[in-house]
């Protein structure tokens, strides 16, 4: 198996987080410095697929007014035609 490209880094944990990132580590079974990468990995996956997320929802909302101001305008037309038909009904009488 071909060794991963890595390199070391020092950092410091509170005791709180070790013993989070310790209890995970044994409940996946990898090793430590395998847990904290691969949390690492999901947060950056997190972000990126909120920022996708986000930019599909902003064009859901365009397209979404866009819809809207299609719907008053047709909403309008159909309300010019029934005054037009209820004013014809009126001078027939």
């Amino acid at each position: 198996m071909a060794e991963k490209e890595q390199e070391h880094l020092r950092i410091r944990l509170g005791a709180k987080l070790l013993k989070k990132i310790d209890a995970a580590r044994e409940k996946s079974g990898r090793t430590r410095t395998d847990e904290i990468e691969a949390r690492l990995m999901e947060s950056f996956t997190r972000l990126e697929m909120q920022e996708v997320a986000k930019i599909a929802a902003q064009e859901m909302i365009v397209e979404l007014e866009r819809r809207a101001r299609d719907l008053n305008a047709e909403t309008g037309k159909m309300v010019d035609f029934y005054a037009a038909l209820i004013g014809r009904k009126e001078n027939d009488k």
